[in-house]
C-alpha cells in the first residue's frame, strides 16, 4: 500500500512539475513573441526590388541595416548605423564613410566597405525606383577595409536622407550572389532580426539576431500575420492573439470605428500622432485635352470640396487639413499659406468659375480613379457628392494597386485620388517627385508640364546646402503651386497604431511611418 502511495505521489509530483514547466515555457513564449497584424502581404522584402510598399518596407528595416538612420525619439536628425561616422567635402559631392567594425551579416560574412559598395551598386543597377536617387552617384570606392567613398555628380543636400530609406538597406553581397533571384524569398542582412519564413497571404516570421551589433533584441520572434479585414484585426487584438495592429491597416480602412471600440478597453493603447502623409485629388496637369488644363476648372473644383467635412465628419478628427504641397509639421512649411487659406468650401464660387470657363451644369464628366478599400471609397464618394452639387458628374472607379498605378503613370486619366507617403524627413520627399516636370511620367505624380522656372527652383532647393536657403526656396515653390492648383490637398491622416498594453518600448516614427522593433519588449500586467 505504501509503495502504491509513493508511486501515486511521485506521479502527481511529476505532473505538477511538468505542468509548471509547460506554463513557464508558455509564458516565456508569450513574452518573447511579438505578433503584428498587417493588412496585406509585404509584396517584396528585397531592398533592391522594393517599390516602397509599407508592409515590405517595415520588414526590411528590421532585417537589414542602412548606413544611416533617423535618430529616435524625435527622428529629426540622422545617426550612424553601419556608418560609424562620415565626412562631406566642401563642395558637397564626396561622402566618406567610416564603416562600423566587427559587424557581420546573418550568413556570417563581414560587413565592410567593399560589401557595402557591392550592395549599393546592386540596388543602383537593379532598382528602377531607387534610380531616381542613386542616379546621382558617379562612383563608389572602398578606400580600405572600413572606408567607403561615394562621389556624386553634383551636390545633393538630402543624399544622407536617401541612404536612410529602407530601399537603401545593405544586403549581404555573398548571399545575393549565391541565391540569385531566390534572394527575394530568402533575404539576408545584418539587422536585429533574421528572416525565417514567408508563407504568402498568411505570415512572415523573423527571429532575433543574438549577435546584433547594438545588442540582441528583447523579442525572440516577430510574426507578421496577414489579416486583410479590419474587424478581424480588431477582434484578434482584443483577445490577445495579436500584439500590434500596424498603421498600414489605415491605408485602406477608416480607424474611427477601431478607436471608438478601444476607448474603454484598458488592455489596448491607441497611439496617434501627426504625419507628413498627404492625401490629395490629383489633376493630370500634363494633359492638353482634359478640361482640368483650365485653371478656372481646377479652382472651381477646389472651392467645391468641403474639406472640414472630410476631416471632422468622415475621418472623425483622425486627420488634419492640408493647405498646400507640404504638411504644417514639415520644417519647410510656409505658415503664410495657412493665414491666407486660399481654398475653402464655397459652392457658389465654384459654380461661378465653371460658368466663366464656359461650362454649365452637367457639362463636365470625370472618372475618379483610386485605390480599393473603405477609406478611399468613402472619400471618393464624398468628393463625388461635393462635385455633384456644383454640376460636375463624377464616376468613382476603385482598382487594385497595379492596375491603378498603370493608369496614373501612363497619363490615361483626368483626376485620381491618391497621395504621397514620404520615406524620409525632408520636403524634397514631396516636392521633387511630385512636381519636377522631368519626373512627370515616371511614377504616381501630379504630372506637371515643363516649367523652366519652377523646375529650376526645385533643383536649387535639392542642391542648396544651407537649410535657411532651402526653406526660402521651398516657400516660393509652395506659393507658386498653391496658385497653380495642381491638385486638391485634402488631408493628412494621423499615424495610428493599436497595441496591447503589455507591449513596451515601441517608438513611433512618422516619416517614414515604419516601426523598428529592436527596442520592443513585453511585460505582463
Amino acid at each position: 500500500m505504501k509503495g502504491k502511495f509513493c508511486f501515486l505521489f511521485s506521479f502527481v509530483l511529476i505532473l505538477v512539475i511538468f505542468s509548471t514547466l509547460v506554463t513557464v515555457s508558455a509564458d516565456s513564449d508569450w513574452e518573447k513573441t511579438l505578433v503584428i497584424a498587417a493588412d496585406s502581404d509585404p509584396s517584396c522584402i528585397d531592398p533592391a526590388l522594393s517599390k516602397a510598399y509599407p508592409v515590405g518596407s517595415e520588414i526590411i528595416i528590421n532585417i537589414f541595416d542602412t548606413l544611416v538612420a533617423w535618430k529616435s525619439p524625435d527622428f529629426s536628425e540622422l545617426e550612424g548605423r553601419l556608418a560609424e561616422s562620415w565626412e562631406i567635402s566642401e563642395d558637397g559631392t564626396i561622402y566618406t564613410f567610416q564603416i562600423r567594425p566587427n559587424v557581420k551579416f546573418h550568413d556570417g560574412s563581414e560587413v565592410n566597405a567593399e560589401a557595402i559598395k557591392s550592395a549599393l551598386q546592386r540596388t543602383k543597377d537593379q532598382s528602377s525606383y531607387m534610380n531616381r536617387y542613386f542616379g546621382y552617384i558617379s562612383s563608389m570606392e572602398a578606400v580600405d577595409t572600413l572606408t567607403l567613398k561615394i562621389t556624386l555628380d553634383q551636390p545633393i543636400s538630402v543624399f544622407l536622407s536617401w541612404l536612410a530609406m529602407p530601399e537603401a538597406a545593405i544586403v549581404s553581397p555573398s548571399s545575393a550572389e549565391s541565391l540569385g533571384e531566390d534572394f527575394a524569398n530568402k533575404p539576408v542582412g545584418s539587422g536585429p532580426y533574421i528572416f525565417e519564413s514567408w508563407t504568402p497571404d498568411t505570415e512572415v516570421v523573423l527571429t532575433a539576431n543574438h549577435d546584433y551589433w547594438r545588442g540582441a533584441p528583447k523579442i525572440e520572434k516577430i510574426i507578421y500575420r496577414i489579416i486583410p479585414d479590419a474587424s478581424t484585426r480588431r477582434l484578434e487584438l482584443e483577445n490577445g492573439s495579436v500584439d500590434i495592429s500596424q498603421q498600414n491597416g489605415q491605408l485602406y480602412s477608416l480607424p474611427v470605428e477601431d478607436i471608438k471600440a478601444f476607448e474603454t478597453n484598458p488592455d489596448i493603447e491607441v497611439i496617434s500622432l501627426n504625419s507628413q502623409i498627404i492625401r490629395e485629388l490629383a489633376f493630370n496637369n500634363n494633359s492638353t485635352t482634359s478640361p482640368v488644363k483650365d485653371l478656372k476648372v481646377r479652382q472651381a473644383m477646389a472651392y467645391a470640396v468641403d474639406y472640414d467635412g472630410i476631416v471632422d465628419y468622415l475621418l472623425g478628427g483622425t486627420a488634419s487639413r492640408v493647405m498646400g504641397p507640404l504638411t504644417s509639421n514639415n520644417w519647410a512649411f510656409d505658415p503664410a499659406i495657412l493665414e491666407n487659406s486660399p481654398y475653402t468650401y464655397d459652392p457658389e464660387k465654384a459654380i461661378a468659375l465653371l460658368k466663366e470657363a464656359g461650362y454649365n451644369e452637367g457639362d463636365l464628366n470625370f472618372k475618379l480613379y483610386t485605390f480599393q478599400g473603405t477609406l478611399w471609397g468613402m472619400v471618393a464618394t464624398y468628393l463625388q457628392d461635393n462635385f455633384s452639387k456644383v454640376g460636375i458628374n463624377v464616376e468613382v472607379i476603385q482598382m487594385e494597386f497595379p492596375a491603378f498605378r498603370d493608369i496614373v503613370v501612363s497619363g490615361n486619366f483626368d483626376i485620381y485620388l491618391g497621395g504621397r507617403q514620404p520615406w524620409y524627413n525632408d520636403p524634397e520627399a514631396h516636392i521633387t517627385i511630385d512636381y519636377l516636370s522631368s519626373l512627370a511620367d515616371t511614377a504616381m505624380t501630379l504630372r506637371m508640364p515643363f516649367n523652366a522656372d519652377l523646375d529650376q527652383k526645385i533643383l536649387n532647393a535639392q542642391t542648396a546646402t544651407d537649410q535657411n536657403e532651402r526653406k526660402a526656396i521651398y516657400s516660393e515653390i509652395q506659393k507658386e503651386l498653391v496658385n497653380w492648383v495642381p491638385g486638391l490637398y485634402l488631408f493628412s491622416p494621423n499615424v495610428i497604431i493599436f497595441k496591447r498594453a503589455e507591449v513596451k518600448g515601441l517608438v513611433i516614427n512618422s516619416a517614414p511611418p515604419l516601426n523598428e522593433y529592436w527596442s520592443v519588449y513585453k511585460e505582463a500586467k
